[in-house]
């Protein structure tokens, strides 16, 4: 496949070998990609739109629109900005261990416990902690 002028190893970051940049001096394009799935961020929606070509071209894609959800990050936009949670996620979780009908708490343990140093050995069934 060959990308647009402008990615390819130049715009590999150094920390993450699956995030691409592209900045020119009137815009800036990211292209995120996890096993399948890619994000595509920009200033510019016609470059959004020629990588998306690019990417058409050489691979059975589909476009589901804004980003909403990915990797279990929900993601709104807003007129002051970009808002990121994993409520949906969080919830899942509680719901996956059974936990999701429980009351919050503060805190987690008694905060009154105190831990003694002992030398019982190991315990008789560790899969209940």
């Amino acid at each position: 496949m060959t990308l647009p002028q402008g990615y390819g190893s130049e715009g590999e970051t150094r920390c993450d070998y699956s995030l691409f940049t592209k900045v020119t001096t009137s815009s800036f394009l990211a292209l995120l990609v996890y096993v399948d799935d890619v994000i595509v961020a920009s200033n510019d929606i016609q470059a959004v739109q020629d990588i998306k070509n690019v990417l058409h071209a050489e691979f059975k894609i589909k476009d589901l629109g804004e980003l909403k959800y990915f990797l279990g990050l929900e993601v709104a936009r807003t007129s002051k900005g970009i808002s990121v949670c994993q409520r949906h996620y969080a919830l899942e979780v509680l719901t996956d261990s059974g936990f999701i009908g429980c009351k919050p708490a503060k805190i987690l343990m008694d905060p009154n416990l105190r831990f003694i140093n002992t030398d019982s050995g190991l315990l008789e069934d560790p899969t209940v902690y």
